[in-house]
């Protein structure tokens, strides 16, 4: 009789997909990592349309259903949750048994996957490129060409000691350190999941060369800034495993992938 009842119970387990999912990332996932993704955006063109076989497979039917090639913004964030879904596959080194994944959102609208809520991920994108971070524990990406330093914008939305921090700097150096702080910021609440509204004057970002610091900040967390071509990179994380290069990515290796 218990035998049988072991028998009954384990058919049960391996025919729930999800389930043997779960325990098998358990494990997979369970380790010491962070990578940082890079995609170009594709032109609008006839080739990238017929890619539309690669949105179908990674994306639920919403999401396609609401896809518009023209749109940049839209297309980036599509492609973000594409390159996430990728890059899990190529962690997981298996195929996973559900696609598109589950995504999930916490209290604060910050997704995870649902049969894998070890594996972390952010997402940032500009007109022009998506960034994806993955890795072992809570993290946040920001990524942006230079910008203009503008006084009004810096004394509204950062920290005082920020803006007095840029007001002293010699103006050559306004607009990269202008920009070095927002990716940092940025980076920063998208890693603990407030976002920016009503938040970015309430804490103080330190640089001093490589080091970066946060001033009034209750969590734990480390930072790292990347250059790559025209673009500045902050990755905030409550791990310092970080990685020493960027891995780039492009719509035709992610197809072959998967067909």
């Amino acid at each position: 009789m218990k035998w049988n009842f072991w028998v009954y119970m384990s058919n049960i387990i391996i025919d729930d997909r999800y389930f043997l999912e779960r325990i098998r990332n358990t494990y997979l996932f369970y380790r010491r990592f962070m990578k940082i993704y890079l995609l170009r955006l594709p032109l609008m063109d006839e080739d990238f349309v017929a890619k539309k076989n690669l949105l179908k497979f990674y994306l639920h039917t919403d999401d396609y259903g609401l896809l518009d090639v023209n749109n940049n913004s839209q297309l980036a964030s599509l492609l973000g949750k594409i390159m996430v879904q990728y890059v899990y596959r190529e962690q997981a080194a298996h195929d996973c048994y559900t696609y598109p994944l589950p995504f999930s959102y916490g209290k604060s609208g910050k997704p995870y996957i649902t049969l894998c809520p070890n594996f972390y991920f952010n997402i940032s994108h500009t007109k022009e490129w998506v960034a994806v971070a993955v890795g072992d524990a809570e993290l946040g990406i920001d990524i942006e060409k230079l910008r203009d330093y503008k006084p009004i914008v810096a004394k509204r939305f950062f920290h005082n000691d920020e803006y007095s921090f840029l007001t002293t700097l010699p103006s050559y150096l306004q607009d990269v350190f202008f920009t070095r702080l927002w990716v940092s910021k940025e980076s920063y609440v998208k890693c603990i999941g407030t976002g920016i509204a009503n938040t970015f004057d309430k804490f103080a970002i330190s640089i001093t060369n490589d080091a970066i610091e946060v001033r009034g900040n209750d969590f734990p967390v480390f930072f790292k800034h990347y250059r790559y071509d025209e673009l500045f990179i902050s990755i905030c994380s409550m791990s310092n495993t970080f990685p020493d290069d960027i891995v780039l990515l492009n719509i035709d290796e992610m197809q072959s992938a998967v067909f």
